[in-house]
């Protein structure tokens, strides 16, 4: 008999839910903003309120449902299921989310980060489907990740192991959010290319962007990349060859049977792609790349979902 688990990817804009099955097949999904101004409480609410359509569109009893796995941005108290700091929720620490959601459904719960979810999902039905061992990029203002050995989420000895966006890569370089120097996430991350191209700009680059340099984002400099514009074809090329140190750090240290990439960046296609696999054919060793699948991620709509409900079903 199939069995129902509910997925919930909470987000500082939106709130995803869904139903999957044992088998990774999303059901049903459903989502609504939010709207984190109003508090812990009310954000709370919404997600059992989200889950709850999710059943009702689905047909599905809220005694048929295992339980659920929430996904969420911040640093987390998994023993404990409580969001210890989220930088995409303002206010929110030692929020005990687990306990509140478990109250408002009724059914028990489970509480991770949404980045590790997202590569839990990818390992199992999506880019590295039958491997054991996965590394995933997340691509965005900065750069998070998860990693999955033998199956499930490595966690590392305080809960916060697959920060890969804080490798120093420069320890001159440019100071990052997090206090450091020369993070990956400084040059590789969405942020990073803005950046990068408004130094291009100072410098005189001739680009289509420069004529409003403070309102581009990385989306705007692919489209200049399609367009033909040169510098910002650079910038995409750049980027790709940052992420592919990145990658090649991380298969010397895990040697992970795949490496993926997933986020609003990955949008460039064999534009970013193929230097950093020219990147981690130059820089990493024969023996830690040999077989070793390096792609962009195959879920990018429903990964926190299902990577939250598979939590579920592994604890």
């Amino acid at each position: 008999m199939t069995e129902v688990f509910a997925g919930v990817d909470l987000g500082g804009t939106n709130i995803k839910a869904g139903l999957v099955t044992d088998s990774g097949e999303v059901l049903e999904h459903h989502q609504m903003q939010t709207l984190a101004r109003r508090g812990p409480e009310a954000v709370a609410a919404r997600i059992c309120q989200v889950v709850r359509e999710c059943m009702e569109k689905a047909g599905v009893e809220p005694s048929h449902v295992r339980g659920v796995g929430i996904g969420s941005p911040g640093t987390i108290d998994l023993e404990n299921g409580v969001v210890l700091f989220s930088p995409n929720l303002p206010g929110w620490r030692g929020i005990p989310l687990r306990r509140m959601v478990e109250q408002g459904l009724r059914m028990p719960c489970l509480l991770d980060n949404d980045a590790n979810v997202a590569a839990l999902a990818e390992q199992w039905v999506g880019a590295g489907q039958g491997a054991s061992s996965l590394v995933l990029f997340t691509l965005g203002t900065g750069i998070g990740g998860g990693i999955i050995l033998d199956g499930r989420i490595w966690h590392g000895a305080n809960g916060v192991a697959g920060e890969v966006g804080h490798m120093s890569i420069n320890p001159d370089g440019p100071r990052c959010n997090c206090g450091n120097y020369g993070c990956f996430e400084v040059y590789a991350s969405a942020t990073g290319m803005v950046k990068r191209m408004r130094e291009s700009i100072i410098k005189g680059a001739a680009t289509s962007l420069a004529a409003r340099p403070e309102e581009f984002t990385a989306e705007d400099i692919h489209k200049a990349a399609l367009a033909g514009d040169q510098p910002a074809r650079e910038n995409i090329e750049q980027t790709g060859r940052y992420l592919g140190l990145g990658a090649s750090n991380i298969m010397h240290v895990v040697n992970p049977q795949v490496v993926a990439f997933s986020g609003g960046v990955t949008a460039a296609g064999d534009m970013l792609m193929t230097p950093l696999l020219d990147e981690v054919q130059k820089r990493t060793l024969e023996a830690s790349r040999m077989n070793v699948k390096v792609c962009f991620a195959a879920l990018p709509n429903d990964a926190g979902i299902i990577g939250a409900a598979r939590c579920f079903m592994l604890q």
